[in-house]
This record gives C-alpha cells, structure tokens and sequence, in this order.
C-alpha cells in the first residue's frame, strides 16, 4: 500500500471552455469563419488573432474538420463590428463534438500549418493535457483546462499548478485509501485495529483535500514567502562561509605559532644540552657555582613549554 500511496501522479488536465463562455448555435462557414442566426439576423463569427493562408484543398479539408469539431460551439465575445455584410462577432471561439473536452481555435496552428497565429506554451513540471489538438506533457498551450480530480475550471498560466498538482496527489492517495479499506473489510483476517487505523487516515486526507479545494478557490498563493526563506537560507550561508573563512585563517595562524614554538624549543634543548655539558665538565674540573645564564635557559625553556600546553589545550577544545 505504501508503495501505491507514493508512487507518482501524472496530472491529466481536459481542454475547457471559460466559465463565462455563451453556447451559441453556429455553423462553420469556412477556414475562419462561422455564421450564426441571432435575434432573426445573421451574424458572423471569427476568432481574434487567427488567420488562414492555406490552399483551397486545404481550405476543403479544414471546413470538414470543422464540422466533425463543432457539434457545440461557445464564444467569448472580444468586439463586435458592423461591416456592409452584416454583424461580426470578433470572440474567442470554443468547439466540441460530445461535449467531454473543447478545442480554442487560437489552437488550429498546432494542427494545421496553413494556419497563422500566436500560441502560448506555459511550463507544467508532470502535468498532461488532453486537448483535440493533440496530448501534451510538461509543456502545455495556455487556456482554459478542467481539473477531472476536483471539477475546477482554471486558466493556463493564472492558476497555481503547484496547488493543483498537490490536490491530485491527495486525491490519487484517497482513492489507494479507499481500495485498501474495501479490501480490509472484505478479508475476514484483518484486524479491527486496521482497518480503524485506514478510516482514520482516510477521514484526515479528505479534510486536507476540503482545505486545499477551499485554497484553490480563493487562489492563495505562497511565492513570496518561499522567496523569503530562500533568501534568508542565502544570507544564512554567506554568513558561515565567512565564518569558516575567518577560523580556517586563525587556525593557518596558529599553526605557524606552533611551527614557531616548535622551533624555539629545539633550540633551546640543543643549549640545554650544551650547558649540560659545560656544568658536567665544570663539576668533574672542580668549578664551583653554576653559570647564572643556566637559570635564564631554564626560566625561557619554561615558558616556551607552558605556551605550548596552552596552545594545545586549545586545539583540544575547538
């Protein structure tokens, strides 16, 4: 089950219409052009930015294509002219043959090369979208799109895909949820405890799932605060670089203190020996006293002994 629950989620969105698109009983009169009968006046309807440079075959062809298309047609009104023929509808025109997913004439281009316009790819990480003009992944043309999991309507690029993408999560591990729990309770073996346990969570991630619905409806959005947080771990970082910057140069420093130190003691053991030496002879001679630069050797060779235990009593403790 685990496995099930964690196992990645294509999103697969439906081309749609706006929510605010009009069904209008029209008919395709060629490549760029429909015709509608309106209040007992004909009126025409063309898709704004859309334009046809094809030849008459292939005018023929997208006519019928047309036709197999546009069983419904809606329309997002943009303009309306008065030429010498009559009414035209400048609008943003939507077909369908059944009425399960819509093609945007701004589209017709990805279809058809006689057709001339602009069309927006939006970027969509692990996102499909279903359209009549063709499935596309990743990279997905802007619109209007259906979300099959929670029946929301958006636009391609204004909606947080992020947010959608989590929601479809949740949903595909509901569902997981909901199979595994028919199947506890179908098996006479599995314990009570269980199958409490998978109510328990199911009734938690569809608490989530409300909340995140509610979220996309109102279309909250935690960019700038993710902004904010980069920004600060950034700060963070430069400010520990320096700081490993400054103890890697104190630690340089102190290393060559103790080259330094190192040095200075194996100077001064070499003339501890030879005053050593020197007071031997001088004892086995007969001298007498000892050479008061014996007790500034000895006072230095001290010293230089207790810097060095302090110096690594520091080491130790770093």
């Amino acid at each position: 089950m685990a496995s099930l629950l964690l196992a990645a989620y294509a999103l697969a969105y439906v081309s749609w219409i706006p929510p605010h698109a009009v069904l209008v009983q029209a008919y395709p009169m060629n490549a760029t052009y429909f015709t509608a009968y309106v209040n007992n006046t004909t009126v025409y309807i063309a898709q704004v930015g859309l334009s046809f440079r094809g030849s008459s075959a292939e005018a023929q062809a997208v006519v019928q294509y047309l036709y197999s298309q546009c069983r419904y047609v809606a329309v997002d009104m943009r303009d309306v002219l008065k030429t010498a023929r009559g009414t035209l509808w400048l609008a943003d025109v939507y077909c369908s043959r059944d009425g399960s997913m819509w093609l945007w004439l701004r589209w017709l281009p990805l279809r058809f090369t006689a057709y001339s316009g602009y069309v927006e790819y939006v970027n969509a990480t692990n996102a499909t979208a279903v359209t009549p003009a063709g499935t596309f992944t990743n990279h997905i043309p802007a619109g209007w799109y259906l979300d099959p999991a929670t029946k929301a309507v958006f636009r391609v690029p204004e909606a947080n895909i992020t947010l959608l993408t989590h929601i479809a999560s949740l949903s595909a591990q509901l569902k997981a949820l909901k199979a595994e729990l028919e199947r506890s309770k179908a098996d006479a073996n599995q314990t009570a405890s269980l199958i409490a346990k998978l109510e328990a969570q199911l009734t938690a991630l569809e608490a989530q799932r409300r909340a995140l619905e509610e979220a996309l409806r109102q279309r909250e959005s935690e960019v700038t605060a993710l902004q904010a947080n980069l920004r600060a771990a950034q700060a963070e970082n430069e400010r520990l670089r320096s700081q490993l910057a400054q103890l890697k140069a104190e630690n340089d420093h102190l290393k060559t203190q103790l080259a330094s130190m190192n040095q200075t003691l194996a100077n001064l053991n070499d003339q501890l020996s030879a005053m050593m030496t020197q007071l031997a002879l001088q004892t086995s001679g007969g001298e007498e006293g000892i050479d008061p630069l014996m007790y500034v050797l000895f006072a230095a060779l001290a010293g230089v002994a207790a810097a060095f235990v302090i110096y690594r009593k520091k080491k130790a403790e770093e």
